[in-house]
């Protein structure tokens, strides 16, 4: 299961807690925003399996012709947005989806929000806490960044559309997974630079700007249950312990090559840390987490929410003409019908 979707299927799966809290006790505990899509308040309805995050993505060369040489990359949306207007002109735009996506618009979207202080809903999971300054001023803050920066073409992006944009050039930075980079090293002879140099070569990853509400990401933890009609209980969780052991799971995740963070803490010293300096930043990705619905806990609601893409949609829309206010107060009032 992905992201919050436990918490859409609370009713159906079985309570695996001792399975849970024995993996977890075991590998040093789970990250909060693993252990919180997996259990409903009173009980483990999950094992925490991984947690995917995504990064800004970007070419190190062409930021380092507008002035962030060694690596470094802008640290506030203002100097993103500057960077941003300035590589455009360069015809390098950044590259961000405003689609109906499953995965990188609402990681960008609402991670974007928390930064400068918006949030979905209050601590109680319940009151509707959308329409405010700060989610109105980063409506209007990214509509200014979306015409100066960005590459109108996202508007249609799928998951898969800034990957290739990237791999071909067309665009500067974008927030994504690992995913881009694995492929430009694994292939290197199909992805190069402007120069004929292997594109892998010049690419980098940093977390998203600060706003004045901090710096987050909104990742997605992966989390494996057992349904309640299975007549097969105990062979499943006993499944559950095996393919979760330090044995079998030391096998996968070096596997996977950094795409992932696991579920616990006890994987962040494991080697294939040590492979790339590259991949590294992923690694930290769980500290600055949160998850739909913050500030409240997850729940059915905020998992509905994602599915009608309604973070997203209040951006794109501002995008397209509505005003910002107005943008903030349709999102509002559609979280009022999700959530009850």
């Amino acid at each position: 299961m992905l992201g919050n979707w436990p918490q859409l299927y609370i009713d159906g799966l079985s309570d695996i807690t001792d399975v849970a809290e024995e993996i977890g006790n075991d590998q040093g505990g789970n990250y909060d925003v693993s252990g919180l899509v997996a259990n409903d308040g009173r009980k483990w309805i999950g094992v925490p399996w991984n947690t995917i995050g995504a990064l800004a993505t970007y070419r190190k060369s062409w930021f380092a012709e507008i002035g962030y040489s060694d690596g470094k990359f802008p640290q506030t949306w203002e100097e993103y947005r500057q960077a941003g207007k300035k590589l455009k002109a360069l015809g390098r735009p950044f590259g961000q989806t405003l689609g109906h996506t499953w995965g990188d618009a609402p990681l960008f979207w609402y991670a974007y929000l928390w930064s400068w202080g918006g949030k979905e809903v209050e601590y109680d999971g319940k009151t509707i806490a959308l329409n405010t300054k700060p989610a109105v001023e980063s409506v209007k803050f990214a509509v200014e960044l979306w015409k100066e920066a960005h590459d109108p073409a996202g508007m249609e992006w799928d998951d898969a559309g800034n990957n290739r944009a990237f791999l071909k050039g067309a665009i500067s930075a974008t927030n994504n997974g690992l995913s881009i980079y694995v492929e430009a090293k694994r292939k290197p002879e199909n992805y190069r630079t402007e120069t004929g140099a292997p594109l892998w070569q010049d690419t980098l990853h940093a977390p998203l700007p600060k706003g004045a509400g901090g710096q987050f990401n909104m990742p997605i933890p992966c989390t494996n249950g057992v349904m309640k009609y299975s007549k097969n209980q105990t062979a499943a969780k006993d499944f559950l312990r095996w393919i979760n052991s330090k044995e079998v799971y030391g096998q996968w995740f070096t596997s996977q090559q950094g795409y992932c963070d696991g579920a616990t803490k006890f994987w962040e010293g494991d080697p294939v840390w040590n492979l790339d300096p590259v991949m590294l930043p992923f690694r930290d990705i769980p500290y600055k987490a949160r998850l739909a619905g913050y500030a409240g806990p997850p729940g059915p609601a905020s998992a509905g929410a994602i599915t009608k893409y309604v973070m997203t949609d209040m951006y794109a829309k501002a995008v397209q003409g509505m005003p910002a206010e107005d943008a903030v107060k349709w999102a509002h009032a559609e979280f009022v019908k999700i959530y009850g």
